[in-house]
């Protein structure tokens, strides 16, 4: 890579990152104080949680939101998710009283929130950074995400608690739209295949996980996420149940993501010499192993330190399944496969606070559901890495008529 190359990668991986940035601290803010002013407006628990739940309910329409972004320039795509989030919270800052207003507004955030995600991790990096760089650019781009959420709920907390709901939100809005116009600073990125029909679009992102490698990845993840997605939540109610003091117990959800954001400032160093599967069953047995002892741990403070092993383990596995999934999949239908493959994964987040529920209300010992989850989520993964292996088969799959990206995710500019 020539100098003037290198010089420019540099210049647009730190515009994507200062961009990434503005809007996970956002995300974040906005995911802190609309709960808080839903509960402050309605003394509605229920409604509270509703509301703030719909911005996840947008993963379940994630592959239409990828065949839109491979249909079109990528920034542009990018851009129009982060002003549709900046349109989102001004309504929401004008309509707190308004709860279906308020509701519907943060739904359409999600799909924005969505956009710019999948753009932002799996579409843009590729785009913008040559192959030999990426595992330490999604390393360096992930640990700024996990800061910024941090951030987040303290630039949150401090808007609302001194200025109250509108200002805060109004902060979101401003976050939103200075990562829009960072955004915009990125080259135009066109996509270079000939258009198909939206059920064609739909069927590449599908069909892809027949993908072998891709298959296993998203059965062991999903099932990972089944298991774990909810465990800081979980484990809220159970300090809280145990009378734990709310500060200690909101100190260590800030330990917690601080210390997930080191796994993934670090994701990148693990030994070259091993595989990109090999890294993620590393990954996953580190975290399995220490959810395993959460779930029988004495004390509240052997959890604290077992939910902080996950949290670690959690990081350095993000970046080591986005670098493979940024291998695997070619850089033309990278919008469509990776909406598909979030719409398993990220979609098995929610889902897990059920399991526990269920394990609440049908009486059943507490843990034992996730435990044979994230069993079967090792399962799944070392019998991929150990005994069938990882096949050559990107090339058996159909390719968008008229694409000419590289495969491993090449750039399309």
């Amino acid at each position: 890579m020539r100098p003037a190359d290198q010089s420019e990668e540099r210049r647009n991986f730190r515009l994507l990152v200062g961009s990434s940035v503005l809007a996970k601290l956002a995300d974040y803010g906005l995911l802190l104080v609309v709960p808080l002013a839903v509960l402050q407006n309605t003394g509605s628990v229920a409604w509270s949680i509703v509301a703030i739940s719909l911005r996840g309910v947008a993963y379940a329409v994630s592959p239409l939101i990828g065949a839109l972004i491979d249909r079109y320039d990528r920034r542009t795509l990018y851009v129009a998710a982060m002003m549709l989030q900046f349109a989102c919270a001004a309504v929401v800052s004008l309509s707190t009283h308004n709860t279906v207003v308020l509701s519907l507004a943060v739904f359409l955030s999600g799909l924005g929130g969505v956009a710019s995600s999948i753009s932002g991790q799996f579409v843009l990096v590729p785009a913008l950074v040559a192959k030999e760089n990426r595992p330490e650019a999604v390393s360096k781009l992930a640990f700024a995400v996990d800061l910024a959420k941090l951030a987040g709920f303290l630039v949150g907390g401090v808007s609302l608690g001194g200025a109250g709901q509108k200002f805060a939100l109004g902060v979101v809005a401003a976050c939103y739209l200075l990562a829009a116009a960072v955004g915009y600073l990125l080259p135009r990125l066109p996509v270079e295949a000939e258009p198909q029909t939206l059920i064609a679009d739909l069927l590449v992102g599908f069909t892809w996980l027949k993908q072998r490698d891709l298959a296993f990845l998203v059965g062991t993840m999903a099932l990972s996420n089944l298991a774990i997605g909810s465990l800081a939540s979980v484990l809220v109610t159970l300090f809280g149940d145990r009378d734990v003091d709310p500060t200690v117990i909101s100190v260590v959800l800030a330990g917690s993501l601080l210390v997930g954001a080191l796994g993934s400032r670090l994701g990148s160093r693990l030994p070259r010499r091993w595989s990109a599967p090999i890294r993620i069953l590393v990954c996953q047995l580190l975290l399995g192993a220490a959810f395993f002892v959460l779930t029988g741990a004495p004390s509240v403070w052997l959890q604290v330190l077992c939910f902080g092993v996950v949290e670690f383990a959690a990081g350095l596995s993000n970046v080591a399944s986005i670098t493979f999934r940024q291998d695997v999949i070619p850089s033309e239908v990278a919008g469509r496969v990776n909406s598909v493959i979030r719409m398993f994964i990220a979609g098995a987040i929610p889902l897990s606070g059920m399991v526990y529920a269920a394990s609440e209300a049908l009486h059943v010992p507490f843990w034992a559901p996730a435990i044979v989850l994230e069993a079967l989520s090792l399962l799944v993964w070392s019998v991929f890495v150990l005994v069938i292996g990882r096949g050559a088969t990107t090339a058996q799959l159909p390719r968008p008529a008229g694409s000419v990206g590289q495969a491993n995710g090449g750039s399309s500019s």
